[in-house]
């Protein structure tokens, strides 16, 4: 009886973890800095300092891309400007070394915040993250490569091309 009680509490921690998209050690050998820049409602964009964590009330992976360096437990009170990248995998492992999934289910969505005003604009085709490597050790690295096609929204142009090496601050 033990152990089909050890069995079955090692399976289903199996299928818990693979519904997860934060991988269960490091992967990927990606050293990227964060660097690049773009265009956000027409202005410029240079961040320097990256976060990343897992939004846990949506399960989803968020990358944060900052002007100024912000603490993990400062991301919701961030100043702007600043862009957020949400990659929604629907609970399955973040893709690494390929461009992460977009299918109508799972999507990467770029949110830019610019400095003016209160808005922020949501960008879904013609983004594009790809994970070069993701560590989800107590303060790990994720380096990527982001990318979002020049376009015109509302009557401003946003566009960005760049890397990043995102601080892990774990479950938010």
């Amino acid at each position: 009886m033990l152990v089909l009680l050890a069995l079955a509490a090692a399976l289903s921690a199996a299928a818990a973890q693979a519904k997860t998209p934060i991988p269960a050690k490091a992967e990927g050998s990606g050293s990227e800095p964060t660097s690049g820049g773009g265009t956000m409602a027409g202005e410029s964009i240079s961040p320097k300092f990256a976060v990343a964590l897992l939004d846990v009330t949506f399960d989803q992976l968020e990358v944060y891309l900052f002007t100024r360096k912000v603490a993990c437990n400062d991301v919701a009170f961030a100043k702007t400007p600043f862009v957020d990248v949400i990659v929604d995998s629907q609970g399955a492992p973040v893709r690494i070394g390929t461009p992460s999934l977009q299918n109508g289910h799972a999507f990467v969505q770029v949110e830019f915040h610019p400095t003016k005003g209160s808005k922020y604009y949501a960008i879904q085709p013609g983004a594009s993250i790809t994970f070069t490597r993701a560590d989800p050790a107590k303060n790990g690295v994720w380096h990527g490569k982001l990318a979002v096609k020049r376009q015109t929204f509302e009557g401003k142009v946003f566009a960005y091309d760049g890397t990043f090496a995102a601080t892990w601050c774990g479950k938010n």
